[in-house]
């Protein structure tokens, strides 16, 4: 009986060691090296009709300005930022100094009561008379702009002569979302009453050429170069 349980000792002993025994430790595999996917090629900028829309460059100049080097996404971004800004909001008016030396591009324009035309005609004789002014026939070829409404005077239903208001104004363009429109800066509004005098004519012109002295003074202006 001692030898059985000796015999059940030594098992128990020998299952307990191997049960001690520690696992041997399992190593993870290595990750495999992370290999870069290749990089697609750019797209290099070709030039289209939507590019000379936007940038207003002909397929010629397009390699010549170096818009060649660009991806087209580049391209594409180039050209959004070419388009009108619905929020932006221009007033281009002509500079002083910009019209050729000693000449002053002037707009006239005569409404009101002169059936003829005649006192038109004596206006722009007199304002062309001026030195160094030319008459044109359009806002966008003037420095400045002289308005000039004709109002008949009468006694007893007899005309005896004429007054006249005018308005001076600087020609510009306003641009709104790439819309340009011709518009004005108001200058001098005055009148003339002398309805029997005979001087309308000279004494607008007057006027006008002492509106015109800070332009005169700005295209005559000696170079500080």
């Amino acid at each position: 009986m001692k030898k059985l349980i000796g015999n059940i000792s030594g098992i128990l002993v020998i299952a307990t060691a191997l049960t001690a025994s520690p696992t041997p430790a399992q190593t993870a595999p290595a990750p495999a090296p992370h290999k870069p996917r290749p990089s697609a090629k750019a797209t290099m900028a070709v030039w289209s009709p939507d590019v000379q829309k936007a940038l207003g460059i002909s397929s010629d100049d397009f390699k010549a300005d170096g818009l060649n080097k660009l991806t087209q996404p580049q391209l594409a971004n180039l050209m959004t930022s070419a388009k009108p800004d619905p929020n932006k909001h221009w007033l281009v008016c002509p500079a002083s100094g910009t019209a050729p030396i000693g000449q002053i591009h002037v707009l006239v324009t005569v409404a009101g009561d002169d059936s003829t035309g005649a006192i038109a005609g004596q206006i722009l004789h007199a304002i062309s008379s001026l030195t160094g002014v030319l008459i044109v026939d359009t806002p966008a070829a003037a420095d400045r702009a002289l308005h000039v409404v004709i109002q008949e005077q009468t006694t007893a239903k007899r005309t005896i002569g004429f007054t006249a208001s005018y308005l001076t104004a600087t020609p510009c363009t306003e641009d709104i979302a790439g819309k340009k429109t011709d518009v004005e800066l108001k200058g001098t509004l005055g009148t003339y009453t002398d309805a029997k005098g005979a001087g309308l004519a000279t004494d607008l012109a007057g006027m006008l050429d002492q509106d015109l002295q800070p332009l005169r003074s700005a295209t005559t202006a000696p170079s500080t170069r």
